[in-house]
């Protein structure tokens, strides 16, 4: 999990100056996120979210995940190299290079509005500025 407490630690630092929309909707959801490697292994991290902040991390991933984001090691550096990432992940979504699923309608339909420009800024912010 190399890195993965850094980035932990910077969006739980900035996590009071996201947008208020993400803090309710993100607020207690357990999410895994699957980065599938160039060499075809596969990262797998949960969180356990309370109150918007990251409260666990759970090397291997959770077994109950409300969120699962799916995405290649590609695609993160394309996104990390680029001058306008939130256009950048759009394209990659776009290009099925980055999967986001919700275990149910309402959390589809919460991701749906997490992904909006406003947080998406800020997550470009905590990650890639």
């Amino acid at each position: 999990m190399e890195g993965t407490q850094e980035n932990i630690n910077s969006y739980n630092n900035k996590i009071d100056n996201a947008p208020d929309i993400l803090k309710r909707l993100v607020g207690n959801e357990k999410i895994n996120i699957d980065v599938i490697r160039n060499d075809g292994s596969v990262f797998r991290v949960g969180f356990v979210m309370e109150n918007a902040r990251i409260n666990q991390a759970v090397e291997g991933g959770l077994s109950d995940p409300s969120i699962i984001l799916t995405t290649t090691e590609n695609a993160v550096d394309t996104i990390r190299s680029s001058d306008n990432p939130i256009d950048t992940f759009q394209k990659q979504e776009d290009l099925g290079q980055v999967r986001i699923e919700g275990d149910n309608l309402l959390t589809k339909a919460k991701l749906s509005v997490v992904f909006s420009s406003s947080v998406l800024q800020f997550f470009s912010n905590v990650f890639y500025g």
